[in-house]
């Protein structure tokens, strides 16, 4: 049986828990702040009943009454005042904190996420999610419960207390319509609910849309749809409001209940507290101490059609930002996993098995063996199954079946940090931060200094266009690097390779889409990098991997057959096939 999860709203209050004394403290003050509040009804009270006995029996003024009491009710406003200022700096101070942890963790997690996570899921989408999240757990501790909720609440008991000594029945009399307040709105609430998570998914559709559109923006240009992208964009917010409209009117029907309700209690009160002046068992002051404690409590009652739809709605979009904290973290370093040692003699792949999910193979039975300082390459149709290697290498995520090792240690029994920092990876479409040229050239480097950069950017061939730009090494390159042409992109991708050191070096052939130029320059580059390093190459055309020490060839998720080219051609149908196909073109 599923263990159930605490709510949102509970998970919310708990991140207040490493903070018990700041929350004590505010506690403290709010409670003062309120209770000053709650004496001036008394003070008033003592003002009237002894204006009432003056003017009923004359006599003296009562200076003394008059200058004591409003002494007292400027000296229980000023510090309540003073009191609840400071209580409002520190509650902001204290759920900024909260909520700042909350959104770095919820990123952080993010990031550590494992790599079929991010494959199917949008990244615009979780974004939005954790900023509507973490705005939504401020607007939790800090609008509903800080301001209008645990304020309200302390005035209740205050005046509801009050209440009880001064007179059992008016007391009563305020506290019957809450929990037939509570009842009524019970039910609309829940629909209210499911109807709040809808729209929550409707927005976050648009969020995921806007993301995908503002990331195609230059397609989006090339065929003129900013138009029809607008309008789209347009018609999925419309529809995603009228989901929260429909919302909007139930809360409507639960703030007419709340108004009727309430009204019949303050009328209920009011005809009690004159029944008792008129019986001779209350004064004037008394009538108005009663009716202004119950207008003071029933002030929660009054802010409930606010802060129930605030609650409602801000908790939904909380719990999305909870289920990426809850998502489970599917590749994990043992407990006290020691590091890889460098490379120094061989990787191995020993019946190597994996499957994204509830699909096929996408790898079965591979073995094979890459001594270190050799270049290997891959090649197969689209699909069959050379990234899916890669990943398991990088251990993007593990096989249900058989053991990557190196140097005869298990991957797995190693930390990731120490196996990643052996190998470097150039993708065929090398993703670049909006950020410099510097920054993104020693990205995972944090510690190298400028003249270590601009050595690899010569060894990459990149140093020549690099200082051709309009800050140099500081030009900032852009969104995916979209300042930079694709050739320039991949060698600040070589440059970045370089910079790092590996052992194990990663290329995915990207030259098939750049002018000769470009082709010759990166063909120059990585041939410069593989130098002495074990490397894995991801081949498109079979003219770039000709001198490898030996071509892997897979078929249908499995390895079809190893060897140099002049074997393949005579063992391997599929290598024969794509040469044929790749060479024919060029007769």
């Amino acid at each position: 049986m599923p263990v159930q999860k605490p709510s949102a709203i509970r998970r919310v209050i708990v991140l207040l828990k490493d903070h018990k004394l700041a929350a004590a403290f505010l506690l403290v003050l709010i409670t003062i702040a309120q209770g000053a509040n709650i004496g001036v009804p008394f003070i008033i009270k003592v003002l009237i009943d002894a204006l009432t006995n003056f003017l009923k029996v004359g006599g003296a003024l009562p200076w003394n009454v008059l200058i004591y009491s409003g002494i007292g009710m400027l000296a229980a406003t000023v510090v309540g005042s003073a009191i609840q200022s400071s209580y409002n700096y520190h509650l902001f101070k204290l759920v900024t904190t909260v909520e700042d942890r909350l959104r770095h963790a919820a990123f952080e997690k993010y990031l550590q996420l494992h790599t079929l996570f991010h494959h199917g899921s949008s990244s615009g989408q979780i974004i939005g999610r954790i900023e509507r999240g973490g705005t939504s757990a401020y607007v939790i501790l800090n609008d509903i419960v800080g301001q209008n909720l645990l304020p309200p609440l302390i005035i209740f008991i205050g005046s509801f207390a009050a209440l009880l000594y001064q007179n059992v029945w008016i007391a009563l009399a305020i506290l019957v319509p809450f929990p037939i307040y509570f009842f009524a709105t019970q039910h609309l609430s829940n629909r209210i609910y499911l109807i709040e998570q809808r729209a929550n998914d409707a927005f976050e559709n648009v969020s995921k849309e806007m993301y995908d559109v503002a990331g195609n923006v230059l397609t989006v240009k090339k065929f003129s749809q900013e138009k029809a992208e607008a309008e789209h964009k347009k018609g999925l917010l419309a529809a995603a409001r009228e989901i929260q409209y429909s919302a909007e009117r139930l809360w409507g029907v639960i703030e007419n209940v709340q108004a009727a309700i309430a009204t019949v209690g303050r009328v209920a009160v009011l005809g009690l507290s004159a029944w008792f002046v008129f019986n001779g068992t209350a004064t004037i002051g008394d009538f108005v101490l009663f009716i202004t404690l119950q207008n003071m409590a029933y002030q929660p009652l009054s802010q409930l059609s606010i802060i129930f739809p605030r609650l409602r709605r801000n908790a939904t979009r909380v719990e999305r930002m909870f289920a990426i904290l809850d998502e489970p973290v599917r590749v994990t370093d043992k407990k006290n996993a020691p590091s890889l040692p460098p490379l120094k003699r061989q990787i191995a792949f020993r019946n190597v098995s994996f499957g994204y999910r509830d699909r096929e193979p996408a790898l079965k039975n591979i073995n094979l063996i890459i001594p270190a300082g050799k270049t290997f390459a891959l090649v197969g149709r689209s699909g069959s199954g050379k990234t899916t290697f890669i990943n398991l290498l990088l251990r993007s995520f593990d096989p249900q079946k058989g053991r990557i090792l190196i140097d005869g240690v298990d991957i797995r029994d190693v930390t990731q940090e120490s196996l990643r920092r052996q190998i470097a990876v150039v993708p065929q479409e090398v993703d670049l931060f909006s950020r410099t040229v510097a920054q993104n050239i020693a990205y995972g480097r944090p510690t190298v200094t400028q003249a270590q950069i601009e050595n690899a950017a010569r060894t990459a061939l990149a140093h020549d266009f690099i200082m051709k730009l309009e800050h140099g090494y500081d030009t900032v390159v852009g969104e995916r690097g979209i300042k930079l042409s694709g050739g320039e992109r991949q060698r600040v991708g070589i440059a970045r390779a370089v910079l790092r050191d590996p052992r194990i070096l990663i290329l995915d052939e990207a030259t098939s889409h750049l002018d000769t130029e470009s082709e010759r320059l990166i063909t120059e580059a990585t041939n410069a990098l593989i130098q002495n390093r074990t490397s894995i190459v991801i081949a498109h055309r079979l003219s770039t991997i000709l001198n490898a020490d030996t071509i892997v060839v897979f078929k249908n998720n499995e390895i079809e057959a190893t060897g140099s080219h002049k074997e393949l051609l005579k063992k391997s149908p599929t290598y024969r096939r794509l040469y044929e196909l790749q060479f024919s073109r060029r007769r």
